[in-house]
């Protein structure tokens, strides 16, 4: 703990980048900061993280988090389960969780209705979970809570918006380990 936070300290003084690395050296696009690409780079994701840390997100997580009866990380497990049933192996790997606990948030998810576990189809050894019915059902009315844009994007005219999503869309598509439910879909211009 004591590392981690030396680092996001080094990182809030401009000393490291995102790997606790001095002088930009493992960037994710490799260059460092003196042409200010690495600057801006960082200060962009810095910006994304004040958001999903500081802004609405947490608070509004919570809000969905109550009003379905689920934590956050059974939250997280519907998200993935929306796009079809995965392996308990394949979850454990997803969220880097100890399996105990996946399995004790999977239990709740159960006792809720809104998950079950499977057979894996070709591993007798192995269990699937999948949404049922009702979970499937909580899961598209928890996303129409979680996906109701925040004030703060009211700041911005319609075509900023357009602008943003444009570029969060490539951005997000650069990350495989998101799940299909929370990518951003492309929204067509208004006419006009």
């Amino acid at each position: 703990m004591i590392i981690r936070d030396a680092a996001v300290e080094a990182m809030d003084a401009g000393e490291a980048d995102s790997t606790g690395e001095a002088d930009g050296a493992g960037t994710a696009d490799g260059a460092g900061t003196a042409d200010g690409a690495g600057e801006t780079a960082r200060e962009a994701w810095r910006a994304m993280l004040a958001l999903a840390f500081g802004g609405e997100a947490p608070s509004r997580m919570h809000t969905v988090c109550q009003a379905f009866d689920l934590t956050p990380a059974a939250l997280k497990i519907l998200l993935v389960l929306s796009s079809g049933p995965r392996p308990m192996r394949e979850l454990v790997e997803t969220f880097r969780h100890d399996p105990s606990y996946l399995t004790s948030v999977v239990d709740l998810l159960e006792r809720r209705g809104v998950a079950r576990r499977e057979p894996h189809p070709t591993d007798r050894r192995a269990k699937t979970v999948a949404l049922t019915d009702e979970g499937r059902v909580v899961f598209e009315r928890a996303c129409d809570l979680l996906f109701e844009p925040p004030a703060s994007l009211r700041q911005l005219t319609p075509d900023e918006q357009a602008q943003l999503l444009r570029l969060l869309l490539r951005v997000v598509d650069a990350e495989p380990g998101i799940p299909p439910a929370l990518r951003p879909r492309p929204v067509p211009a208004p006419p006009g």
